[in-house]
């Protein structure tokens, strides 16, 4: 079994026109006034890696290439505690 996966996070370009039906379940997205804020979910992409539904290593600049892939644009990968500073003092 491949290793256990780590959280990433990233930002990424507002696009009104992206197509929420593509993201995949291994991927929370949500917006804010800076675009979308999106996170791996680990324990889903190891499921889907051992059922050879996701087939990229785990690393920040795959996780790009994935989300590219997927349509998101001008992505940049963000500390997850900066990602979610608005929320942590709420």
């Amino acid at each position: 079994m491949p290793s256990k996966s780590c959280m990433y996070c990233f930002r990424a370009n507002y696009d009104p026109n992206f197509d929420r039906n593509k993201v995949p379940a291994w991927l929370n997205v949500e917006e804010n006034w800076r675009g979308y804020r999106i996170t791996t979910l680990p324990w889903i992409a190891d499921v889907a890696r051992v059922l050879d539904l996701l087939s990229i290593e785990n690393t920040s600049q795959e996780w790009v290439k994935h989300l590219e892939n997927l349509g998101f644009q001008e992505i940049e990968s963000v500390c997850c505690e900066e990602l979610f500073e608005d929320t942590l003092y709420c």
